[in-house]
């Protein structure tokens, strides 16, 4: 079978991207297509070298640098692409993919992160940080954004068969769209990970810097602690949280760091912190995956990934405070053997796993009509 597989933007290499790259060594054979490719952002990555077509919005002066605030041109951009050539479609949709244009002879499975967060849950973290949040912006920025939520739901039925990475994302799909999906959690590479014999004393933060994952509130509890945390990502957020961040945090706002400087500092912290619902949630997994008790808020990919009072701690407010009387606790309670119980955790979502999920699926959906 021909087959192509759509994506959004390839505009660095993160959750989604290591996705696309498992679902490509796959299948190499797929022809792949995104919205942009920069491939610069991709150098020394596995999706290095990789052929790309891609749609108008390519054209687009510095799109690399705008193409979030685009948003409003994506189910154009993605309408115009043109797949009628290929026999199966895999679309890896968290905006605009699952939106690709499909005849009756073509199978089309679409694998969801979440339906497209701006429209929905997300929508005043995309205004803000656009600087949309003004009166008459604003008000044309929100009618835009109901527009493009009704054609969310429209282009959904697109889709021949959906997959969810998370029951969570499976909950948001019905309430979205009114339909079912089947979960297949991502893969992670856990077998990266060494645990240390003996943990730091040090916290752990690793995110993107932008409002919905709360850095802020998180920065603002280790102030008030008095606890050393070690933030690792950059941002649009990276300025404020700068001068906000006191001297046990100041200096250890490291940005961007590589995989194997992350994978060092998991392997050696105390507990990893987070605030933000996800989807999923790929750090939390590699956290575990290096024997890190994971503190984080209990909905979203979280509840799923974390065993609550077993491989970490799941605070019930989204608040500083919460998570304040969640850090203590785990300041006064010892867990024993933590560490190994967090990483036989990590791996119920290997990346074998994944490969032999997703292959029995693909082969299921197609009649065995195509190999990996």
């Amino acid at each position: 079978m021909n087959l192509a597989v759509i994506h959004e933007w390839l505009n660095s290499y993160s959750g989604s991207e290591r996705l696309l790259a498992e679902i490509l060594g796959m299948y190499p054979q797929a022809q792949l297509h995104a919205l942009i490719h920069n491939k610069q952002n991709l150098v020394n990555s596995p999706l290095e070298g990789r052929k790309v077509k891609t749609s108008f919005m390519q054209y687009i002066p510095r799109v690399e640098h705008l193409y979030r605030g685009l948003l409003p041109l994506m189910p154009i951009a993605i309408e115009s692409m043109s797949v009628r050539n290929y026999d199966l479609v895999i679309s890896i949709s968290h905006a605009v993919a699952h939106g690709i244009k499909t005849h009756k002879d073509q199978i089309h499975i679409s694998y969801i992160c979440a339906p497209m967060r701006y429209a929905w849950h997300l929508r005043q973290d995309y205004l803000h940080l656009h600087h949309l949040d003004k009166p008459i912006l604003g008000s044309a920025a929100r009618l835009t954004l109901s527009l493009l939520r009704r054609w969310d739901r429209f282009s959904a039925a697109r889709a021949d068969h959906l997959l969810a990475i998370s029951h969570w994302t499976a909950q948001k799909v019905k309430e979205a769209w009114g339909r079912e999906s089947q979960v297949i959690y991502p893969p992670v590479d856990v077998n990266r990970f060494t645990p240390a014999k003996e943990r730091d004393d040090f916290y752990l933060h690793v995110a993107r810097l932008v409002p919905y994952k709360m850095t802020a509130e998180i920065i603002r509890t280790f102030n008030q602690l008095k606890l050393p945390l070690i933030i690792i990502g950059d941002g649009p957020e990276m300025q404020r949280l700068q001068k906000l961040a006191q001297g046990n945090i100041k200096t250890k706002l490291l940005g961007y760091q590589p995989d194997a400087v992350v994978a060092d500092l998991m392997n050696r912290a105390k507990a990893f912190v987070y605030m933000a619902v996800e989807d999923f949630g790929i750090a939390m997994v590699e956290a575990q995956a290096a024997g890190c008790p994971v503190i984080a808020y209990h909905k979203g990919g979280a509840a799923e990934i974390v065993q609550d009072g077993e491989t970490g701690r799941l605070f019930q407010e989204q608040t500083a405070v919460s998570l304040s009387e969640a850090v203590l606790h785990f300041e006064n309670v010892k867990y024993y053997g933590i560490a190994a119980h967090a990483k036989r955790n990590a791996a119920r979502f290997s990346a074998e796993r994944f490969r032999g999920e997703f292959s029995a699926y693909i082969k299921k959906i197609t009649g065995e009509k195509i190999d990996n």
